[in-house]
């Protein structure tokens, strides 16, 4: 039962990243915005934008 639980958080998080464009998430970085505001703007939590900055840190 927990693991079910776990699998569907999980692939409801997934479903929430892929629908952020990419485009818009790095304007909004560069423009200056707070991980609050880019959060309420895209509609996820603020924990996915810290993870999805950290992700472009490593990558860049």
């Amino acid at each position: 039962m927990k693991k079910k639980i776990g699998n569907y958080i999980m692939r409801k998080n997934i479903a929430r990243l892929t629908e952020i464009n990419f485009h818009d998430f790095v304007h909004m970085v560069q423009a200056g915005l707070c991980d609050e505001e880019i959060a309420e703007e895209l509609g996820v939590h603020k924990s996915y934008i810290e993870k999805l900055k950290n992700e472009m840190q490593k990558d860049f």
